[in-house]
Formats: C-alpha cells, structure tokens, sequence
C-alpha cells in the first residue's frame, strides 16, 4: 500500500481526489495539505474536511498551508467550473477540523514511514513540505503550450521553481494528460446512484465537474495503475509563468500518454468497489 498526502486546493476535482485516495485499496492516505488556489484555503480546508468526513475518514487530518502566493496573491480570479464554494454548488456537510501545522504534521506523518507528496494545486507549499517526503508526483506544467498558461505552475511561478528545486524525485502530470481523461455519462449516473457515499459523491461532482473530468484523481491513478500511463524523462522548467519544456530544465519523469478510457474506467471501478 502506498502511503500519500494530498497537497490540494479542494475544487471538484481535488475533491474527486481525495474520495479516490479513501477508496482505493492500494493507498493509505495519510494526511491532506491545504493551499490558495481554486478558492482561499480555508475554504479548501473545510471542503477537504467535510469530503473526507462524508466518505468515511473523518479521522485524516487537515492542515491549512500558505494563504497566498509567493507574490502576495490570494485565490484565483474570476469564475470557474468550481463556483464560489469550490464544490461546484454539491451540497457536503461541513465538519470542524482540528487546526494544525503544515510542517508538524508533515514531520509526524514522515516519523512513522516514508511518504509521497501528491500536489494537486498551485505549488506554494510544496518547497517546504518537500523534504518530508520521500518523492513527489505534481499535477502541473504542460507539454504543449496554447492559452493561458497552467494554473498550479502559473498561480505561484516563484514557488514551482523552488519545488522543481527539490532534491527529491518528481514525476510530473501535466495538463496535456490531465485534460484527456473524463468519466463517460452512463458511468456517472452509475455512480450517483450507488449506495456507498463515497461513489455517490463522486458522481454527483461529476455531473457538475466540465467535461465529467477526473482531473486531479488521475495523479493518483497513475501511482495505483501505473500500466495505463507513458512515462518518460524529460527536461521542463520554468520560463515566465510556464513550467514547459525547456532545454536548461530539470530532468523530471514526466507523464506523456494515457489510456484514457481504461483510467476513467479504474477510477469508477474503485468508487464503486469493483
């Protein structure tokens, strides 16, 4: 069983995350980092907790990070698919959490074994947290650029510099991947309507989620069905608010295809306990 924390910026798809790392079988989900981005992070730390409480895990603690950016930056701007709760408007009963520091419940969760650090949102905590861990997997940066660029590497550039800085191994899931993985109609409503909570959930922030994405549950796909994905080296940095492909960039394990329908399809059969 691979033991991990979630640095997230609970977000529908953070959400979806967090209700894959309680359900499935290969993972113990350790503890939940909370961090600006989609939504101000106490509000990503309340929405961590009340998921996590509803999916039967009341007990994985939370710990609220950085309030803002490097640069000062508080939640990200505008409207999104994740509306003003992070939850895209899916009712979760809200729960109090204890409050607790980041570093502290990082050294305890490392005092008792090694861990990976997944981070699924801008990347303010990760320099810090880091050295905790005993590798990352980051859900930023992109292969190709087009548009805007990606936002937890372009939310806090400074900081995704400083995290790619880490002595430790990073295996990065980029946006190019990350948009290419969606739960079919059919298996949505196969998980609205099942009678565990967790699959329930799930379904019910699909149906709001754009495109019925898994977005960020992916990243831990990847740790738990490793077959479905491509990986290879190669050199990415930061240039401007990107973290893209560059040549004087950091050699990283960088997820380059996916078996797009058999990953949306494992993350339904783990919801639903398959």
């Amino acid at each position: 069983m691979r033991r991990v924390v979630l640095d997230v910026d609970t977000g529908i798809d953070d959400a979806l995350a967090l209700l894959y790392a309680v359900a499935s079988p290969g993972l113990e989900l350790c503890a939940v980092t909370a961090v600006v981005g989609n939504v101000p992070v106490e509000v990503a730390a309340r929405n961590s907790a009340a998921v996590l409480a509803h999916a039967g895990a009341p007990r994985v603690p939370v710990a609220a990070g950085a309030a803002r950016t490097s640069a000062g930056a508080g939640p990200r701007a505008g409207s999104t698919n994740h509306g003003h709760d992070g939850l895209g408007g899916v009712r979760v009963a809200q729960v109090g959490h204890r409050e607790q520091d980041v570093a502290s419940l990082l050294g305890s969760v490392a005092g008792q074994a090694p861990f990976t650090l997944v981070g699924l949102a801008p990347m303010t905590n990760l320099a810090a947290s880091a050295p905790f861990a005993d590798d990352l997997v980051v859900l930023g940066g992109e292969l190709v650029q087009k548009g805007a660029p990606e936002f937890n590497a372009g939310h806090d550039p400074v900081a995704t510099a400083r995290a790619m800085a880490t002595v430790r191994p990073v295996t990065l899931y980029p946006i190019d991947v990350f948009e290419r993985v969606s739960v079919t109609p059919a298996d949505v409503e196969l998980l609205r309507a099942s009678g565990r909570p967790v699959a329930a959930l799930a379904g019910e922030l699909l149906a709001v989620r754009r495109a019925h994405l898994v977005g960020d549950a992916g990243a831990l796909l990847l740790l738990t069905h490793p077959h479905l994905f491509q990986v290879e080296p190669r050199r990415l940095g930061v240039v401007g608010d990107r973290l893209t492909a560059t040549a004087d960039g950091r050699l990283l394990d960088v997820v380059v295809d996916v078996d797009a329908p058999a990953v949306a399809r494992a993350f339904v059969e783990v919801l639903l306990g398959a």
